[in-house]
């Protein structure tokens, strides 16, 4: 019977957070994860989907989706339904969606799980959509994208998407915006989930003090009848080629700063120094902007650079608030200290252990480590990349960091918003 619910034998592999991982892929393409731990008898799973922005007809049907399928189920009919088989057992469930991917969460303890998946089976086969939780929900969602302007940072980052991501998926946040929001129906979340829920596009990755071999069965019971196929897209490089400052208007008495450079690609070699370079540049009080712009030359109070994995357009964030008499020079020594930072092998080995240590620090609990297992895999990197990553950081040298500056470090996009 296994023989036939899966395609491909089942490996082992000690992922981060200890226990032995185990995965399965069903013939319509579906990837399962399963990491068994000991401990108190918790499990905690994740279920993503490609295709947050990606693919979208409309900006923000997919947030939307996402949030109605907690809303009821044909056995679930509301969101109480849904959400006391796992809180009576002390656990939760979630949905959310982002740039690149969806995903549906939860976590229980062990005697709760069948019904936990129960739930999951239903509310991802047979939500009910209703046309009254749609019309609360998009209000809501319109809410949610003017509350934006009030939050400086949020609302130059709306500013920049169009400018630095312009081509891509990403040129609006996952809310999408009023104008589209008010347009979805009730059709469009329909044919957006009928898009998405197919085998190619899933991975389930769960994590807990239970037996894998069960556990994977019984997740492929659920997701073996849907569809094969997937999100099928090019993807979208867009470097920065040349110097953009736009300026925006709004009330207030701070200037917010932020401004975008060009990354390397998700995975490559270049990714795992520059990581380690966004690190130098903008994590924490050790950090170059942090010295240079707040220490220094007392700026502001906060300062800070990231650099998010994204399929298309990959980009480095740098961002200050100040107040508006200084904005000009901030903006101007943001980009010099981004450019022409001056790293040493002492800063290398610092931002080296600070990610590492991060990233161990958040894989304390079983639903970080089964999302970061779900995450590689559905970003394509593979699960494998859990256990890998620290040791990828951890090889970075001094002089990988700046061959990186150099390659990439050039042109800029900024947002200037100002009172």
């Amino acid at each position: 019977m296994r023989a036939v619910l899966l395609l491909l034998a089942f490996s082992f592999l000690t992922g981060v957070g200890g226990g032995a991982v185990v995965e399965h892929r069903l013939e319509n393409g579906v990837r399962i994860i399963v990491k068994e731990t000991k401990g108190k008898g918790i499990v905690s799973g994740v279920v993503f989907f490609k295709g947050g922005q990606r693919g979208e007809e409309k900006a923000g049907v997919t947030h939307l989706l996402f949030t109605l399928l907690l809303k009821g189920s044909k056995r679930f009919p509301s969101s109480y339904d849904v959400s006391l088989p796992f809180e009576r057992y002390g656990g939760y469930i979630y949905s959310s969606s982002a740039d690149d991917f969806s995903e549906i969460g939860f976590s229980t303890k062990v005697e709760g799980l069948d019904e936990a998946l129960e739930v999951l089976e239903d509310v991802i086969k047979n939500p009910l959509l209703r046309e009254e939780d749609l019309e609360r929900e998009r209000k809501n969602t319109i809410i949610a994208i003017r509350s934006k302007r009030e939050r400086g940072m949020e609302f130059a980052m709306e500013h920049l998407r169009k400018l630095t991501y312009k081509g891509t998926p990403y040129e609006t946040s996952p809310l999408g915006t009023e104008e589209s929001v008010k347009s979805i129906t009730r059709e469009d979340l329909i044919n957006r989930l009928n898009q998405i829920r197919r085998g190619g596009n899933i991975v389930v990755s769960v994590v807990g003090d239970l037996e894998a071999e069960r556990v994977v069965e019984r997740i492929s019971s659920i997701f073996r009848d849907l569809p094969p196929g997937g999100i099928e897209e090019d993807i979208i490089l867009n470097p920065v080629k040349e110097d953009r400052v736009i300026r925006v208007k709004r009330e207030g008495t701070q200037a917010t700063i932020l401004c975008a450079f060009t990354g390397p690609q998700k995975g490559s070699d270049d990714y795992f120094a520059f990581k380690v370079l966004a690190s130098i540049l903008g994590d924490g009080m050790t950090s170059k902007l942090f010295a240079e712009l707040r220490e220094k030359k007392g700026y502001a109070y906060a300062t800070y650079a990231f650099y998010p994995t994204r399929v298309h357009s990959p980009r480095l964030f740098a961002y200050i608030g100040t107040s508006p008499e200084k904005k000009e020079d901030a903006l101007r020594d943001l980009i010099a200290v981004i450019r022409d930072p001056e790293i040493t092998g002492e800063e290398v080995r610092i931002a080296k252990n600070k990610i590492v240590g991060d990233f161990l620090l958040d894989h304390q609990t079983r639903i970080r480590q089964a999302w970061y297992l779900g995450f590689y895999e559905v970003m394509d990197l593979g699960w494998r990349m859990d256990q890998e990553y620290p040791e990828r950081i951890m090889e970075v040298t001094l002089g990988e960091v700046k061959a990186v500056i150099r390659k990439y470090i050039n042109r800029y996009h900024c947002v200037v918003v100002e009172p």
